[in-house]
């Protein structure tokens, strides 16, 4: 911590209203930038490959994976490793 008091170290619950903020509004117009290629996407035009127990969304240039998410029994797991940011 500052010694002014601008900056202050709080764990991540504190973040929870900026990030409700971020992943509320639609997402599949987000755009998505590919950490292979560096193209920018809408997320709505990746390539879904679904399955029951999960997806993966590829990159519309290189087909890498941007996205994979998940199901078991523990819970969902979420990946973003092939994306370099996300705008919304």
């Amino acid at each position: 911590m500052k010694e002014n008091g601008s900056e202050i170290m709080l764990d991540g619950n504190a973040a929870a209203g900026s990030l409700q903020e971020l992943f509320v509004p639609e997402i599949t117009i987000a755009q998505i930038q590919c950490a292979a290629c560096n193209s920018m996407a809408a997320i709505g035009a990746l390539h879904l490959y679904a399955a029951p127990m999960g997806m993966v969304l590829r990159c519309t240039h290189c087909e890498s994976i941007v996205m994979r998410s998940v199901y078991t029994p523990r819970g969902r797991w979420f990946e973003m490793a092939g994306a370099r940011l996300l705008r919304f």
